[in-house]
């Protein structure tokens, strides 16, 4: 799987940088929401948003990786419950007859 991550990454820095050389020099109108800046290079606006595209993706990496520890702390304490009851289970006596059984 990292191998993929990998090559998307390359292909999408190779993109940028492709696309930042095509268009070196060119001045554009940039708005974001309701803010306009005039006259900003588009290679400053291309490293800013996959500058951006890198923190969104670190902060959801980050999320997911706190929900996997949480379920494998959750999986832990459950797991050391079951082996409790199964070490309570094996000091059972074995001469006992269950409740409820005829003799």
């Amino acid at each position: 799987m990292w191998i993929v991550r990998g090559i998307i990454l390359l292909i999408g820095v190779i993109g940028l940088v492709w696309l930042g050389t095509e268009n070196a020099g060119t001045k554009v109108t940039f708005r974001f929401f309701t803010l306009t800046w005039y006259d900003i290079e588009l290679n400053l606006i291309l490293v800013m948003t996959f500058i951006a595209g890198i923190v969104i993706w670190a902060i959801g990496a980050w999320i997911r990786e706190a929900q996997l520890v949480l379920a494998l702390m959750r999986e832990r304490k459950q797991n050391r419950k079951l082996m409790e009851e199964l070490g309570d289970l094996r000091n059972l006596p074995l001469d006992e007859e269950p409740p409820g059984v005829p003799d």
